[in-house]
């Protein structure tokens, strides 16, 4: 992010610490709870967002050199992302040609060549099929015709992104958009691979996304822990086509540039701050003094309120030698101890279908943004807007 873009957000937010206000959405919305609910939407969700959407599987530090490699099957698809020897970043279908079994277990690791567990067909990391095992049986089968098969992909500013279904390339300047600039600052790319974990939920994937949608409920929810930190029910508000950045300001950072006067354009910004980006359409993205965090949320068992959140870490590096100790049992304390207890809660209500809908207010503009665009990528109707007054 550019100096002038933190100069901007820190002056926000010391008015809104001065004033008592907070970013405002100017209206409020009306939310059906069957979204959260309903099977037929999940399929939609299931088809149109996660094996025909672009999905942001990582960072280019998950892949820190030539020849290394992931492989995943958080999308539901086992997909194999490599960097091969001239250091180009490629996705495949991680399945055999000639049987469909997975290629590579899931993990990570460095590999030139992979060879199918079954009968030992064997691929490059460029997915080029190299060896078959008594090829003879297999008349005049042409190798360029049986590689893995290559998904849509892009690596832009720091992140790695993948379709999860065989189509057109990827248009990288539509991926992050007009983010691209502001997370190239972010040096994404010097963020170390550090830790990942998966987070099995009784609640529907889009509420394991609003619970990262606003911090009005910091002062009540977390008042033993995050809002120790971190002043509640203060926020910016940007949009970037379809993603979003909402940004936190730390309690005890503002306090002491404050109370020393120092300019605003000498404050800290990473150290007063903590970042939360949106990425369609199902990453919650967090920049902190500590490092980045990204989380991926997907459903799970084809149930509405069943998720997975794929959580990665990637520690700061001028703090990497530094820290130590696993991020995960202190995030976890507050994401799935009180974010997930409430949103598990929130999904018990709606499988009950006593409540038609929920209401986001004015001061959850993240929560108006995120779930317009996900209704309109479904051709769902238009959400019902409630007077501001």
């Amino acid at each position: 992010m550019r100096a002038q873009e933190q100069q901007r957000i820190l002056k926000i937010l010391q008015q809104g610490l001065a004033t008592h206000t907070s970013a405002d959405a100017g209206e409020m919305l009306q939310v059906p709870m069957e979204g959260y609910t309903d099977p037929e939407q999940l399929a939609l969700e299931q088809t149109v967002f996660f094996k025909q959407t672009p999905l942001m599987l990582g960072l280019s530090s998950d892949l820190p050199g030539i020849n290394t490699y992931v492989a995943t099957n958080e999308t539901g698809v086992p997909i194999l992302m490599t960097r091969d020897a001239s250091g180009c970043f490629r996705a495949f279908l991680n399945i055999c040609r000639h049987r469909g079994m997975q290629v590579v277990a899931t993990g990570r690791g460095e590999g030139r060549q992979f060879s199918c567990p079954f009968h030992a067909w064997t691929y490059q990391n460029t997915g080029d099929l190299i060896a078959v095992t008594h090829k003879d049986k297999f008349g005049s089968l042409d190798h360029r015709d049986f590689g893995l098969t290559e998904l849509p992909s892009a690596e832009v500013a720091g992140t790695l992104w993948v379709q999860s279904s065989v189509g057109e390339p990827l248009d990288p300047s539509e991926l992050l958009g007009p983010l691209a600039d502001e997370f190239m600052h972010w040096g994404l790319a010097q963020h170390p691979f550090r830790e990942t974990q998966v987070i099995e939920a009784d609640l529907n994937w889009k509420l394991a996304i609003d619970t990262f949608g606003e911090n009005y409920h910091f002062n009540v929810l977390h008042r033993t822990s995050l809002a120790t930190d971190i002043i509640g029910n203060l926020q910016t508000h940007d949009i970037f086509d379809r993603h979003y950045r909402m940004v936190f300001a730390s309690k005890a950072g503002f306090e002491h540039v404050l109370a020393e006067a120092i300019p605003v354009e000498n404050w800290p910004y990473r150290q007063l701050t903590l970042n939360v980006y949106f990425l369609f359409p199902n990453v919650i993205f967090l920049v902190d003094p500590a490092g980045i965090d990204v989380l991926r949320m997907y459903p799970a068992d084809d149930v509405p309120g069943r998720s997975r959140t794929h959580h990665s870490y990637y520690p700061n590096p001028d703090l990497a030698e530094t820290i130590t100790e696993s991020r995960f049992p202190g995030f976890n304390k507050i994401i799935v101890e009180e974010d997930y207890w409430a949103a598990t809660s929130i999904q018990r209500n709606a499988d009950a279908g006593v409540q038609t809908h929920g209401l986001f207010g004015r001061n959850e503009p993240a929560l108006h943004h995120y779930h317009r665009v996900h209704r309109d990528a479904l051709g769902l109707p238009a959400l019902t807007i409630l007077s501001p007054n």
